[in-house]
């Protein structure tokens, strides 16, 4: 936090997420007045080029659906020109599990526990977001993926009304 705070280091999703989990939020509260809260039947819809875009030079990440508070899912559109885990910011982990469908190019998902990971245009994979990981595209060109996260603080804690 504090690199961030100085400017040494740009704030990146695996940053965001931790925070949100710190804070009890919906990481698209960072970007998105709160919306509804949870309840039966509600749903999102997110049209083409309209989720809330942050980037850093490491990645540029789309969120979507963050009308929602209180999810259980955290969607991301991401895309990654890194070449090594160095040019990504190293590895990080998080809370909850983590679904991740490449779109267009090629991914090398880096893992503590795996050794790297190639994953096709097409290809998905599941995995426990704990465990500290990376993304890098294998062509220079960068590569496009779906992330999904899920977070277990929401089912274990209650909403707050706004302003609290």
């Amino acid at each position: 936090m504090s690199r961030i705070e100085t400017g040494r280091s740009d704030i990146s999703a695996p940053h965001l997420f931790r925070l949100s989990v710190l804070f009890g939020v919906d990481v698209g509260g960072f970007f998105h007045d709160a919306g509804p809260e949870h309840v039966s039947g509600i749903r999102s819809v997110e049209r083409k080029g309209q989720g809330r875009v942050f980037e850093t030079d490491r990645l540029r990440s789309t969120l979507l659906c963050t009308d929602l508070r209180s999810k259980k899912m955290h969607p991301f559109l991401n895309h990654v020109r890194g070449r090594t885990v160095q040019d990504v910011g190293g590895l990080a982990g998080h809370d909850g599990e983590e679904y991740l469908l490449v779109q267009r190019g090629r991914l090398v998902l880096h893992t503590s526990a795996y050794a790297p990971l190639l994953l096709d245009t097409g290809d998905s994979i599941y995995f426990d977001a704990t465990m500290p990981h990376a993304y890098v595209s294998a062509d220079a060109e960068g590569v496009e993926f779906l992330v999904i996260c899920t977070s277990d603080q929401h089912s274990e804690q209650k909403d707050l009304p706004d302003g609290d």
